[in-house]
């Protein structure tokens, strides 16, 4: 599994969500099997992978994607619920 963040440098919601994410991964010891992955919209590559992602002007976006790449929860706009994440991984309370 991994989970991609798609956002700009300097943007607080996105540091925040990165931050969030990478905190909790590491909290519920998974970091090791769920990829934390930024993805900079301010770039050419950023662009594409959020073009074939349905990201265009909200950000962040958070997409939990399983190993077959396919989406399994979205957030748009706001960091994501530490609880909703959990779950959308399988890991219990």
């Amino acid at each position: 599994m991994k989970i991609d963040v798609y956002g700009k440098p300097g943007c607080a919601k996105c540091e925040s969500t990165k931050a969030k994410l990478a905190h909790f991964l590491k909290k519920w010891k998974v970091d090791g099997q769920v990829k934390l992955d930024f993805v900079d919209m301010e770039t050419p590559d950023g662009l594409t992978r959020g073009v074939v992602n349905d990201v265009y002007a909200t950000i962040p976006v958070t997409i939990v994607m399983s190993d077959d790449e396919r989406p399994l929860a979205r957030w748009e706009g706001d960091v994501p619920p530490s609880d909703a994440v959990a779950r959308v991984l399988g890991i219990q309370g």
